[in-house]
């Protein structure tokens, strides 16, 4: 059997191809969404635990490893937000890609609160570790705020 078209069965071929790397971007976009979701949950879980122990009602012991979680997690915030991410299932503003200069000052004053409060934490004062956590705490509003749209 011989084929008779085979710029036809050529460009066939090629959607096809086409086709399959699309789908296989999308899936990659879609779990960088994902992920960034896990590392944000992750953060916000590890912000309850402290907010606890501010509360007193768990252990001031647990301090330093939430704090030291969330200094190493911060460390992650920059690189979650990739390009082509910015679809689908996510709160993510678009001003994360407009305003990258923004973006990342309010990523840096977050790493930095988070380093702050991991170095508090080894001195077991509950007064400075509060003021640490607030300091935190406003940091992630200084990227919610802008960065962030609300729930529906």
């Amino acid at each position: 059997m011989t084929w008779k078209c085979p710029r036809t069965i050529l460009s066939a071929l090629t959607i096809v191809v086409i086709g399959v790397a699309s789908v296989s971007a999308h899936a990659d976009e879609a779990s960088d969404i994902k992920y960034r979701q896990t590392i944000m949950k992750s953060i916000g879980g590890t912000m309850g635990g402290m907010g606890a122990i501010v509360k007193g009602k768990a252990s001031q012991k647990h301090a330093v490893a939430l704090s030291h979680a969330m200094w190493r997690l911060s460390q992650t915030v920059k690189d979650i937000f990739p390009e082509g991410s910015d679809f689908g299932e996510t709160r993510a503003k678009p001003e994360i890609w407009q305003k990258p200069t923004e973006f990342k000052t309010a990523i840096s004053a977050f790493e930095k609160a988070a380093m702050t409060i991991s170095k508090v934490s080894h001195s077991g004062d509950s007064v400075a570790f509060t003021q640490a956590f607030k300091a935190l705490g406003k940091s992630c509003g200084g990227c919610h705020k802008p960065f962030r749209m609300p729930k529906k």
